[in-house]
This record gives C-alpha cells, structure tokens and sequence, in this order.
C-alpha cells in the first residue's frame, strides 16, 4: 500500500510539472538580479568625494574620508573643500577650483 501511495505521488508530481516551475522562478529570479545589478551600474550618483570618487544619492559625508560629499556639476577646493556652485577661485584660500564630474 505503501509503495502505491509513493508511486501515485511521485506520478501526480511529474504530471503537474513541479520541477519546472521551479527552474522557471529560479530563472527569473536571475533576470531580475541581472536587471538590478545593470540599473546600479549605470545610475549616476548626485554627490560625490573629491578624494575617494566615493558616490552617494544624499548628502552627507564620505563613510571613508569623513569629507563632505560635493554635487556633481557643482565647483569644490581641492584644498579646503568649500563648495561653490559657480568657476573661479576659493574665497577662502584662493585656490582654483574643480568641477566635481
């Protein structure tokens, strides 16, 4: 009786096509993966670290270089770190300043 029970679950289970619905998810799951892994590679940050190139969607402060992170497109001192929107020259120290690309 045993042995028919077995026989008649492992048919039920060949018949519904189980197994393949698990490679289908399983494939899925793996598109999905890839698509997520492109939509960060090609993602531009707003801010950035003048020192490390560390990028980030918020403001705030490098984790690695406790600097604060400059908007791109945005001007910075290589050597105070002051921000200015616009070319020219550091208020502070005179130093002339690069574009955070």
């Amino acid at each position: 009786m045993k042995s028919l029970w077995i026989a008649f679950s492992v048919a039920t289970l060949i018949s519904t096509g189980c197994g393949q619905n698990a490679d289908k998810s399983a494939e899925n799951t793996k598109v999905n993966q890839l698509t997520e892994q492109q939509q960060v590679q090609t993602k531009t940050p707003k801010y950035k670290c003048p020192e490390c190139g560390y990028g980030s969607d918020t403001t705030g402060d490098c984790p690695k270089d406790k600097i604060s992170l400059v908007k791109v497109g945005w001007y910075y001192c290589p050597e105070c770190y002051m921000c200015y929107p616009a070319a020219g020259k550091c208020k502070m120290c005179g130093v002339e300043l690069k574009k955070m690309e």
